[in-house]
């Protein structure tokens, strides 16, 4: 046992004999190792943690393969595959791939189809046939006129087993009715299929990268007696994947050739399946996808009922996957997913029970026991790359957000306020700038909320689009997202113009179903009591200048709420009252969001919804209402001058409405440095959550990382939190201990030469004889 975990090789003694020298030291190292063996074998068990799983599955991903062997081994398998005169497929991975994550292993939920022999990521010959058979029988089959042919077909190509197919038929008494007429039965009870589908391999070793799936409502998914709120914190599942971007070869035969064109057949209907279906788990949120070799966007099916919409970012967004690197900055398609699920429950919540919920949730979104009936695949169009968040002084001279000049001392700066998190501590987040974009492809089919009531795909549609037109108008994508950044280019959606509108759709399809909420109970965020500020128009162009003025704006109106009444803003909060909000985690209950006009400036829009736990509904519909409303006229303050009472900033000079109103012109960056600051140096620094022993706050210098603390009050007016960053003047510096003691007040200045030796008595003498 170590730290918990029970630590492998799980190996027999004769084995561990001929692997380790002086006990448990393994001779081999890790790069060396099958990565296959090394999962089960090596990487141990732990129960619950995901940091140890994180941490074993980085190791699998640091093996690497020898792409050697691998050009071998696939001449090899070029030669049988040629003899049987099989059909070659290439294809590329779109997205992700990953499957066999629920295979029996040490850690759950976290396995992979490597070669048992060799060890690279491959794709079984019997999941391709299925995968292809799904599609020929799901959509290939409903669009042929003569149905008894288009089944007898697949029978004969695929083979049939004994009651294998009683499943799929129309009038089978299960939850969601089968696909196949009734009346069309096989014409043998057992038989085999001609087609052969072979492994799909790799062209080249194939590399792997730990992923991550966040479930933000435990409870809610779990028990099903607390609603989908904000105050749950996020469980992450790592798991290993396949990265976008790499060649498989697939490859299939036909057992009886008969020159009717089987292989070609089953050919396009494997390429079609891979390009608008995806192999392997995960499907739905788009991973596995492909692409046809030298096809840089999706496919988007002519056959099931599919929609292709762009996404394009108004401003910065904040991605990150498992690694938090600038390779996964990107926005996946399990994140556009969970964010559409929030809308979507956004337009339902208050209007009907939380048990309805569930259930009509499960139908369009699907569970772990049914599947859904809205697929989608998301991929970034190529162009913008992913960007390092430094908040320097020259980044941010360059978005024309430039510190006062009249001397007085500032608190946290707007758009530090709004990025708190994203460049601090020594870790900098990486970004994808405004106007990336993304394709995002979906296809829906039909679905049933029990064996009686049917929901179109017509209708599934619908509910998909109208909370992708939610997201895209009032919320936004990535860390930060509810505060401006991430926020994506307004779309259009057939019969949606308000999100009024939204609601009323919900209310449609949930009146046929005969739901309603009979004791209107408010278990999450609802459109029927949000609050909406909606197109607040500025002559800002600058996206990160506008985040710096939701910041300051944000500041503003939180200081015009009672301190008793500010938890309701999101918690958990400094000093709250116990009595009233709960001491636990909970968004914030208010979305920023920006948009962009036809001319280039940007509009900002609010979007809040009151919380039966910040306090209770009443109490938070009232504190959210003047925070709105303070909200609006601060937008509206700073739109007509933007420089403020707190910050001397300035946007694009052409884009305001009054490029003169006292900016500073002669901006000059204050040069950051490792090194400690010098007594009488006005300099930044972070407020600590840690206090002295006595009781006065501890700061960070921002430039060398030293601890301090400050020896006097802030002036009136100041109330300094835990996170901000002021402008603190340096008293002393402690080398030794890498300690620096700070004031707000300026230190009184140096006396002249003659004063000082006016001080000593020789000079004092000097200077009389002087006279």
């Amino acid at each position: 046992m170590a730290g918990g975990s029970i630590v492998g090789p799980f190996l027999p003694e004769t084995t561990r004999r001929l692997a380790c020298l002086n006990g448990d030291q393994v001779l081999f190292p890790l790069v060396k190792r099958q990565p296959g063996l090394h999962l089960d074998k090596f990487t141990g068990i732990c129960e619950g943690s995901e940091k140890e799983k994180k941490k074993a599955l980085n190791d699998i991903v640091k093996i690497g393969g020898s792409d050697e062997l691998l050009r071998q081994l696939s001449l090899r398998r070029a030669n049988m595959i040629n003899t049987m005169q099989a059909c070659k497929v290439e294809m590329k991975t779109a997205a992700p791939l990953t499957l066999h994550i629920s295979r029996a292993g040490t850690w759950e939920n976290a396995g992979i189809c490597l070669h048992p022999v060799y060890g690279f990521a491959y794709l079984p010959g019997s999941g391709i046939k299925g995968l292809v058979r799904s599609w020929a029988e799901t959509v290939w089959a409903q669009e042929q006129k003569d149905k008894e042919e288009a089944w007898n077909r697949i029978d004969e190509l695929f083979g049939t087993g004994t009651n294998s197919e009683s499943h799929k038929f129309v009038s089978s008494k299960r939850e969601t009715p089968g696909w196949r007429p009734d009346g069309i039965y096989p014409k043998e009870s057992s038989s085999a299929g001609r087609l052969v589908f072979h492994d799909a391999w790799p062209r080249v070793w194939p590399s792997l990268e730990v992923d991550i799936t966040n479930n933000h409502h435990t409870d809610y998914y779990g028990d099903g007696k607390s609603g989908p709120g904000d105050w749950e914190d996020p469980v992450p599942v790592y798991f290993l994947c396949v990265r976008p971007d790499t060649l498989f070869e697939f490859a299939v035969s036909d057992r009886r050739p008969c020159g009717d064109g089987a292989i070609d057949v089953a050919s396009s209907w494997l390429q079609d399946a891979l390009q608008t279906m995806g192999a392997g788990a995960k499907t739905v949120a788009g991973y596995g996808r492909f692409l046809a070799v030298g096809s840089p966007k999706l496919s988007v099916p002519s056959v099931p009922r599919s929609r292709e919409y762009e996404l394009r970012l108004v401003s910065p967004a904040f991605l990150a996957g498992a690694s938090q690197n600038q390779e996964d900055c990107d926005l996946r398609g399990g994140t556009l997913r969970g964010l559409l699920r929030w809308w979507w429950r956004a337009m339902y919540a208050g209007k009907i029970d939380l048990k309805d919920l569930q259930i009509l949730e499960k139908s369009i979104w699907g569970s772990v026991e049914i599947g859904s009936p809205i697929s989608l695949a998301v991929r970034r169009i190529a162009g913008d790359k992913p960007h390092l968040y430094d908040k320097n002084e020259g980044f941010l001279h360059d978005h024309g957000i430039v510190r006062g000049s009249d001397g007085r001392r500032r608190t946290t700066m707007g758009l530090h306020y709004t990025t708190y998190g994203m460049a601090d501590g020594g870790t900098n987040r990486w970004y994808m700038p405004e106007k990336a974009r993304w394709q995002v492809v979906f296809t829906f089919r039909d679905t049933w909320v029990n064996p009686e009531l049917k929901i179109s795909a017509d209708e599934v549609e619908q509910q998909a689009l109208a909370a992708l037109w939610l997201l895209c108008r009032y919320g936004g994508i990535g860390a930060k997202s509810r505060k401006g950044f991430g926020s994506l280019a307004d779309i259009e959606v057939s019969g949606i113009d308000s999100w009024k509108d939204c609601g009323k759709l919900a209310e449609d399809l949930a009146a046929r179903c005969r739901m309603q909420n009979s004791v209107n109970e408010m278990y999450g965020p609802s459109l029927d009591t949000a609050l909406v500020e909606d197109d607040i128009d500025t002559q800002w162009a600058d996206s990160w200048f506008a985040c710096h003025m939701i910041g300051e704006s944000l500041k503003a109106a939180i200081k015009s709420i009672d301190k008793r009444d500010r938890p309701a803003l999101g918690m958990p909060r400094k000093n709250a009252d116990s009595s009233r909000f709960k001491d636990e985690r909970h968004a914030s209950p208010v979305f920023w969001s920006l948009s962009c006009k036809q001319r280039g400036s940007l509009t900002v829009r609010l979007m809040a919804f009151p919380s039966s736990k910040l306090p209770n509904e009443e109490d938070s519909t009232r504190i959210l209402n003047k925070f709105v409303k303070d909200a609006k006229d601060q937008i509206d303050k700073r739109r007509r001058n933007p420089g403020g009472s707190a910050y001397r900033s300035c946007g694009p000079l052409e884009s305001l409405e009054d490029s003169d109103a006292g900016f500073t012109r002669n901006f000059k960056p204050t040069p950051s440095s490792e090194r400690p600051p010098t007594p009488g140096e006005l300099v930044n620094v972070e407020i600590l959550e840690e206090k002295t022993k006595k009781g006065g706050m501890k700061v960070k210098h921002i430039g060398s990382g030293w601890d301090g603390h400050i020896i006097d009050v802030p002036p009136d007016g100041i109330e300094p939190e835990p996170g901000q960053r002021v402008e603190l003047y340096v008293n002393a510096v402690f080398k030794e201990r890498k300690s620096i003691a700070f004031k707000w007040s300026a230190p009184p200045k140096k006396k002249s030469n003659k004063l000082r030796r006016h001080h000593s008595g020789h000079s004092h003498r000097r200077v009389r004889r002087g006279r």
